[in-house]
């Protein structure tokens, strides 16, 4: 009787967890939940139900890729995150960056800093010259933190794509 019932218990145990860590269905990878930024200090939420990783999570990883599972949608955003000097002025470390995007094929077509009360960021937003890609890219800071967003779309879809990429990056808040 007593292995009967340990039998019956054995087997109505729900596990949750993948065969390994990090991978499939585990919940850090489910991008919903947030937690897979939670490693980085920053948590964003409303992802599409549709959508899901694009690169594998590993744990020594300092960049990630999201977007719809469809595989022949150009749709992507992608956050990466970098150690600064506490010191280093956001604005200042955006700059540099915007001499090296005309070498690369993309154009600036918006660039504003936002001080809000709980972020310090600045938005750019490029075109590529040859017209094939859109993008937004927000850089976050604190302390010695930036965080590095970009949304990416198809020059046609980008529009759509932005409202999207908007309602995810407002939810982004440091933990």
């Amino acid at each position: 009787m007593k292995i009967l019932i340990a039998l019956v218990l054995w087997i109505s145990i729900n596990a949750n967890a993948a065969p390994h860590p990090m991978m499939a269905t585990t919940r850090i990878n489910q991008i919903q939940s947030g937690a897979v930024f939670s490693q980085w200090g920053f948590s964003v939420q409303k992802f599409p139900l549709d959508w899901s990783l694009k690169t594998p999570l590993a744990s020594d990883q300092n960049a990630l890729e999201i977007g719809p599972m469809d595989m022949t949608s150009k749709t992507l955003i992608s956050f990466k995150a970098e150690h600064v000097s506490a010191k280093t002025d956001l604005e200042k470390y955006v700059r540099q960056y915007l001499r090296d995007y005309n070498q690369y094929g993309f154009e600036v077509v918006g660039l504003q800093s936002l001080k809000e009360q709980h972020h310090n960021s600045v938005v750019v937003d490029l075109n590529q010259k040859n017209k094939l890609t859109r993008s937004r890219q927000v850089f976050f800071k604190k302390n010695d933190r930036i965080v590095l967003a970009t949304c990416l779309d198809s020059f046609e879809q980008f529009n759509k794509t932005i409202l999207i990429c908007n309602s995810i990056l407002d939810t982004f808040s440091w933990r």
